[in-house]
């Protein structure tokens, strides 16, 4: 089973960095449609099966692009997605990497989230503040993992079961807090299907990027 790893669905601004991150809402359709003509099943953190016809779509930072392009999109094709959300920063925009980008992205706010649950979506926490959490104190790390779970809850009335660790930054001791936090499992930036990460608390994941014709999309997806 394969979890594909989405951040922008949107065209991306002439000063953006990165543009890589953004995939535009027709090649993100041809992506769904292609997945469902395959066969394939979008699925949940509760509804894991190893199936090699299931696959997770997640989208890291909870930009509000995905609101406004790739939801009307999965919904036209039945299909679920996982949307890790930046819990401080609801409302705002990425503070944590908009200097380096070159551009501000808006970030969803509560509304859009509760939205979202009431649709299906599965909400997962990306911390509070998306910082490095083993270059912070573990104390302030511990805060992150703990409380945005917490926010989330009591915002959503919803249990929040999955965590993504920003930036892909996480040791041993980071992964303990998350499992004690309360978290089913968590997703790291690490490329490789599900079956080969190490346990629950390091699943790997496929980013998908911009640039990706469909060919490459589904040779990414299938190797």
């Amino acid at each position: 089973m394969k979890v594909l790893t989405y951040h922008n669905i949107d065209y991306p601004p002439e000063n953006a960095k990165l543009k890589s991150l953004y995939v535009s809402p027709n090649k993100f359709e041809s992506q769904i449609k292609l997945l469902k003509k395959l066969g394939f099943q979008t699925v949940l953190s509760d509804e894991i099966n190893k199936s090699k016809k299931n696959i997770i779509l997640t989208f890291d930072d909870g930009y509000r692009d995905f609101v406004r392009n790739a939801y009307p999109i999965l919904k036209k094709y039945n299909a679920k997605a996982i949307i890790f959300v930046v819990v401080g920063l609801t409302g705002k925009y990425n503070l944590w990497d908009w200097e380096k980008l070159n551009v501000k992205k808006p970030l969803m706010d509560w509304e859009e989230i509760k939205f979202l649950v009431s649709e299906g979506f599965e909400i997962g926490s990306h911390t509070i503040t998306h910082p490095y959490l083993t270059k912070i104190p573990e104390k302030t790390a511990k805060a992150e993992i703990e409380d945005s779970k917490k926010i989330l809850e009591d915002k959503l009335g919803v249990e929040i079961k999955t965590f993504c660790y920003p930036y892909g930054d996480y040791n041993e001791r980071i992964k303990d807090l998350v499992a004690d936090a309360g978290y089913k499992m968590a997703f790291t930036t690490q490329e490789g299907s599900y079956e080969e990460s190490k346990d629950i608390y390091q699943i790997k994941r496929i980013t998908v990027f911009g640039h990706y014709l469909l060919p490459q999309f589904l040779w990414k997806f299938l190797v």
